[in-house]
């Protein structure tokens, strides 16, 4: 099985359900899912330069699991699973410099470049998962809401490294004093627990995104 993302290119922000629409007919071979751009030869060559396609000579170098499928707008990736940690957000990084979207399957979650990002994006990271630059509502729900044991805290944070924990488990539950001592910047408004969640929040009053809110609102156990 192979970690797979794919890049191509879009004008405007698609929702999650279109970019995996577009994913899906790119792998079913429907190039004329997306259009052609100049940014997709500049993406690829950037690419391979640093993860070279497996050939007699590359083969112990190259992360991909298969052969890439390159087309005049598009780029598919498949990569070995234990790469994957190094690689992906490397692709990610470079199809943003290319102004590129780039899907990551595996979970539902569309990176989009910087000229698609609001101003004063926020940044979500995740306990398993790559992280994700300007996340929509849907992302930070869909984060929240696969919380587990073994997957078990998200965090959404803006520039100036303000914000806000959702843990779950007892691993959660001890996170209050190792936060407030290693986050020196950060000043503790409260500690809210309600079905077995806990979510830690610093100087939310000062932050606009429903994406915050929806964060809390969402670990509290609230609709």
């Amino acid at each position: 099985m192979s970690f797979d993302l794919g890049v191509w290119s879009e004008d405007v922000r698609p929702s999650r359900a279109a970019a995996s629409e577009t994913h899906r007919r790119l792998c079913a071979g429907e190039s004329a899912a997306v259009r052609p751009t100049a940014a997709v030869p500049g993406f690829y060559a950037a690419l391979v330069a640093e993860f070279p396609e497996a050939d007699a000579a590359t083969d112990e170098l190259s992360p991909w699991s298969a052969g890439l499928d390159v087309g005049d707008g598009h780029v598919l990736m498949p990569m070995q699973w234990g790469r994957a940690a190094k690689v992906a957000p490397r692709v990610i990084e470079l199809a943003g410099q290319h102004g590129l979207v780039c899907f990551d399957p595996q979970v539902g979650v569309l990176h989009v470049p910087p000229a698609l990002r609001a101003a004063g994006a926020l940044e979500l990271q995740l306990c398993v998962g790559l992280p994700v630059s300007d996340p929509n509502l849907e992302t930070v729900e869909r984060a929240v809401r696969r919380l587990s044991a073994e997957n078990w805290f998200v965090i959404l944070e803006d520039r100036s490294g303000r914000y806000v924990q959702v843990g779950t488990g007892a691993r959660a539950g001890r996170l209050r004093a190792a936060l407030r001592s290693s986050f020196v910047t950060a000043r503790p408004s409260g500690t809210i627990a309600a079905r077995s969640m806990i979510v830690n929040k610093w100087c939310p009053c000062s932050w606009t995104s429903c994406g915050i809110q929806r964060l809390a609102r969402l670990g509290c156990g609230r609709s």
